[in-house]
């Protein structure tokens, strides 16, 4: 599988609750399909423009096996392709690429297929299903 950047649609779920002044602005951007990343995770300058609060910090390993602390933001309220889901964000420094984890996918039940694009399950193919067992 190659790598695939999908279009998503952000927003900060704490609008809701806060009067307009302090809303922060619905951001639309590529990010890229990566089911090695665990979470959501988008640049400092997205993190702010969202608005979004830090809830906590956690220490990552990267893809050059680093391991820095990186802030976790949230909440966030994530669509893609018209699935959405409700899911915390890591915050990574100025100019990173948005990465697309598996916990979003598995919430929005997203496939991977091996073409390099995100299908729905066969089994849900209108709406995204949950196993309880």
């Amino acid at each position: 599988m190659g790598i695939f950047r999908v279009p998503i649609l952000l927003k900060n779920r704490q609008n809701q609750f806060l009067p307009s002044e302090a809303h922060g602005e619905d951001v639309q951007c590529d990010a890229m399909v990566d089911s090695g990343t665990v979470q959501l995770a988008f640049p400092a300058e997205v993190i702010e423009q969202l608005r979004l609060l830090s809830l906590d910090t956690i220490m990552v390993t990267t893809a050059d096996n680093c391991q820095p602390t990186y802030r976790v933001c949230g909440m966030v309220d994530l669509e893609v392709q018209g699935r959405r889901c409700q899911v915390r964000a890591i915050e990574l420094p100025r100019g990173a690429e948005p990465l697309l984890g598996a916990i979003p996918l598995e919430e929005m039940d997203w496939h991977i297929d091996p073409l390099g694009q995100l299908v729905p399950n066969p089994s849900s193919p209108d709406q995204p299903m949950w196993l309880l067992k």
